[in-house]
């Protein structure tokens, strides 16, 4: 016959066609698929050409031969349809022109099932054998199977259950056990998850059609975070909510909408129990945003003397060191800072009496611009930045202070005052600045001469640096002067 001389002509056009195709691109495509088919399929109907040949016809084995290379035949031309269907139907139409990617299990099942359907087709119609008696006569045998294989196919109608319920996909992250992670493939027996930790974790879907799954998405919608912490009976829980909202406005990856939420969760034996809940975008960093919310609580517990207690003992009581700073240090530093330095010495030790030690941690905002300014501030140790409109005007360390125009004209803040890093501020009230200090004219003339040259340098840096300058810089002494007569002229 002619066309069986014409069939591995064929099969080599076709593995041409193929590579010219998409032989060449990352991956092969089609081509590296059914290359492994398409090799025996040449080989083979080369084979089955020569034996039809007329000197190889009237061989006595050349029946028996045929028989099991046309068998082989039908078998590589069935995993070549398959696979070519399965890569057309998934890979092209599904994935490329829809952008949907089903996971691996589907595709396999779907392979499974075509072999067997082509499998008892060659039976049928190859072998001439009735499919019913085959199938009665390997009833005990599957049974048998079936119980020796129960653990695996198990795990094979878990996966099917758990794909077709859409339970969780690619790409969610779930919780299951002790474990989290985003699920990376599904397989017959198990499917893979990718921990935060980046460990690839390998969990039979039996296991997880039993357990309990935690599943939070795959970061489409906001997830909800949860932090605890104990605060002192002596601490009322509208101050403690307030010392916590404030301190978790300074965190960027916490959503303002849905807002914070501050919850008293329990009397406990010696503490008021509070359960924080907010919300982010990223699943992946909710442990290193948690771990920086408990953080930034604790510096503002600590600054507003909030405490976090611990369970007492009689048998012994742990005596903490103390954090305060001895006042001989604070007035050295406040007598060498230019506004303070002004007040007469009387005045001096009344305001160092009232001085506040506060502890701000790194990126907690200290000052927001359009405010009250309540204090003045004087930098003990650490760094602190400046900003107008999102951008730094100036950098300030130890020795250096600011909140100066609300102390001596009750203004409104100009400016935003962000901690750098850990920072330790001397805070002085500005009640208690007005009540104390005697103001006469000299003084206020002092103050101001001093404070008018500080904004100097400032818009000078500004200038410099090409950044917003202090919007309400004032040009001359005098100016400030009749501010902080005005001022103080209404003190009781």
């Amino acid at each position: 016959m002619k066309w069986l001389v014409a069939l591995p002509l064929l099969f080599l056009v076709l593995a041409a066609a193929l590579w010219v195709a998409g032989g060449r691109k990352k991956g092969g495509g089609l081509f590296r698929q059914v290359l492994p088919q398409l090799l025996p399929l040449f080989l083979l109907s080369a084979a089955i050409s020569l034996l039809r040949s007329s000197w190889l016809r009237h061989s006595p084995l050349t029946p028996r031969l045929l028989f099991f290379l046309w068998l082989l035949f039908w078998f590589f031309l069935l995993v070549l349809a398959v696979r070519a269907l399965a890569y057309f139907v998934f890979d092209f139409l599904v994935l490329k022109k829809q952008g949907v990617r089903y996971p691996k299990l589907i595709k396999d099942l779907v392979v499974f099932l075509l072999f067997v359907v082509g499998i008892l087709l060659i039976v049928r119609y190859y072998l001439r054998q009735d499919l019913t008696v085959l199938l009665a006569s390997s009833a005990v045998l599957t049974v048998v199977i079936g119980f020796a294989l129960q653990d695996v196919l198990g795990n094979f109608f878990s996966g099917i259950i758990l794909n077709f319920e859409d339970s969780f996909k690619i790409g969610d992250w779930v919780r299951i056990g002790e474990r989290e992670g985003r699920v990376e493939q599904f397989g017959w027996r198990s499917f893979k998850m990718r921990t935060i930790d980046q460990e690839l974790v390998v969990i039979p879907n039996q296991s997880a059609s039993k357990a309990e799954v935690m599943i939070y998405g795959s970061g489409g919608r906001p997830l909800a975070v949860s932090v605890q912490v104990g605060a002192s009976y002596q601490d009322s829980p509208d101050r403690v909510e307030a010392a916590i909202t404030e301190a978790l406005a300074s965190i960027v990856e916490i959503r303002r909408d849905p807002p914070v939420e501050v919850q008293l969760v329990d009397f406990a034996d010696f503490s008021l129990n509070y359960r924080i809940k907010f919300w982010i975008d990223d699943f992946s960093r909710h442990r290193l945003v948690a771990s920086n919310a408990r953080r930034l609580i604790w510096y503002a517990f600590k600054r507003q003397g909030i405490e976090i207690p611990y369970p007492k003992r009689d048998v012994y009581m742990k005596q903490e060191r103390s954090g305060e700073i001895a006042r001989e240090t604070l007035g050295a530093a406040l007598k060498g800072n230019d506004v303070l330095a002004a007040i007469e010495d009387r005045d001096f030790r009344d305001l160092l009496a009232a001085a506040e030690t506060k502890v701000f941690g790194a990126g907690e905002t200290i000052l927001r611009e359009g405010e009250e300014g309540d204090f003045f501030y004087h930098i003990f140790s650490g760094a602190v930045k400046v900003l107008k409109g999102g951008r730094v005007i100036v950098r300030l360390g130890p020795g250096a202070f600011f909140g100066e125009i609300s102390l001596v004209t009750g203004e409104k803040t100009n400016a935003t005052v962000v901690a750098e890093n850990e920072s330790v501020i001397l805070a002085i009230s500005s009640a208690r600045f007005k009540q104390v200090v005697d103001m006469n004219e000299k003084m206020a003339m002092k103050l101001a001469e001093v404070i008018t040259r500080r904004q100097e340098e400032m818009q000078a840096f500004s200038e410099k640096n090409q950044a917003a300058a202090p919007s309400a810089a004032y040009k001359d002494a005098g100016n400030l002067l009749k501010r902080i007569m005005k001022y103080f002229a209404g003190k009781e």
